[in-house]
């Protein structure tokens, strides 16, 4: 990670003065550690359109199902909607997690080999499965493939962070940020992870 950190600091120093002074005062920053590739998807719709704070509560329940084990398609199937209910999904949550389950447990090879794919035939293949939006897909490259140059134009927690050190409008385009973050390439997962950090300070 150290290594890393310091070729993105090299990186801004030529590219990006603005970023560099955040990346500086916030030291190198350590990944979040790695979920399996199908709890980590669900894991991502869990927390669609909801504050991390509540993605994280609702899914300990939803882990807590359970009790201990890992999720499989096949268990996540078998759940009655009531329990599903009962940890705080939606109906429409619960719709998409059982399409994923169906969508692994369909085709097996093709959800077990996404690593093996550029980014764009992963996200592809992601928004096939109801539920997955562009948006899950880019969290999946970011946090379970660990893709070093993948950013999320839609994601509003990069927006406003963004919006602080630049003064961009959240309502300004996607295009409007992508075009901003190209000059953070090939660390652009790196800028993003330091673009939350500063949302907390």
């Amino acid at each position: 990670m150290n290594d890393e950190h310091h070729a993105f600091v090299a990186h801004l120093m030529r590219a990006d003065s603005t970023l560099l002074q955040v990346v500086k005062r916030q030291g190198p920053l350590n990944w979040p550690g790695p979920r399996p590739p199908f709890e980590a998807l669900l894991r991502a719709i869990v927390g669609q359109q909801v504050s991390t704070q509540a993605a994280a509560t609702i899914y300990k329940r939803f882990e807590g199902l359970v009790d201990g084990s890992s999720w499989t398609p096949e268990l996540l199937l078998r759940m009655e909607t009531e329990r599903l209910r009962g940890v705080g999904l939606s109906g429409q949550k619960i719709r998409y997690v059982r399409a994923v389950a169906e969508a692994w447990q369909t085709e097996p090879t093709t959800y077990s080999n996404l690593h093996k794919l550029e980014d764009q035939e992963v996200i592809n293949a992601l928004v096939a499965i109801t539920g997955v939006g562009v948006w899950t897909a880019q969290m999946y490259l970011m946090f379970t493939l660990r893709r070093p140059d993948v950013f999320a134009p839609g994601d509003l927690g990069l927006k406003k962070a963004m919006a602080n050190l630049y003064g961009l409008a959240m309502d300004d385009a996607e295009k409007s940020f992508s075009k901003k973050a190209e000059a953070w390439s090939p660390f652009r997962i790196l800028a993003s992870l330091h673009l939350w950090r500063s949302l907390d300070g």
